[in-house]
């Protein structure tokens, strides 16, 4: 109850301008969860990006799924949006299923589709998920997704998995730092 669940563009402007003036902030994430739209909340994130720019010059990366038509990567571009980040979080169906049954609903293939018409539009770099290791993915699964991202021009952020009490997975076991050194090292 402390915070407003559904911000106005107006909003998120205002704000974006006293974080520039008061604070120094540089840049901007912006993200909408997942809306039951099949646009995945990229209309909500073109409206927000058009009013943060009219306000102030900042650099903004959004965060959404894969929305169902890539038609949103450009229009996301052309409201304001910099960069980005549609994420994976984990890289093999079943763990997908298990973890987030949701999320695993948007098969892996349109993410890969969404990723390559996003970078076309926003740039190699400009793209980029998140990968969590830990949630029953092998490090080998992930160094193969994380593979395949690079070579389409995604940036593959691979983090541990961290429990948070009071979530369903707050008995998940964190990853060993030898797991996420058998990832990271080669990964880089």
């Amino acid at each position: 109850g402390r915070t407003i669940a559904r911000k106005t563009p107006a909003q998120l402007a205002e704000v974006a301008q006293a974080a520039v003036e008061l604070d120094g902030v540089r840049h901007m994430v912006m993200t909408t969860g997942t809306p039951p739209t099949r646009d995945r909340g990229a209309q909500v994130l073109c409206d927000s990006a058009a009013a943060v720019k009219a306000a102030v010059d900042l650099p903004i990366q959004a965060q959404c799924e894969p929305p169902e038509d890539d038609i949103w990567h450009q229009r996301m571009r052309d409201a304001g949006v910099d960069a980005l980040g549609m994420h994976l979080e984990a890289v093999t169906p079943e763990v997908r299923q298990r973890i987030m049954p949701g999320k695993a609903s948007v098969p892996l293939e349109k993410y890969f589709s969404s990723f390559e018409a996003a970078v076309q539009v926003f740039g190699r770099g400009q793209v980029s998920t998140y990968i969590l290791a830990g949630l029953g993915d092998t490090a080998d699964a992930i160094l193969q997704m994380s593979q395949r991202l690079v070579d389409l021009g995604v940036y593959p952020f691979v983090v541990p998995f961290v429990p948070i009490s009071g979530t369903p997975l707050e008995g998940h076991p964190a990853p060993s730092s030898d797991f996420m050194a058998s990832v990271l090292k080669p990964l880089a």
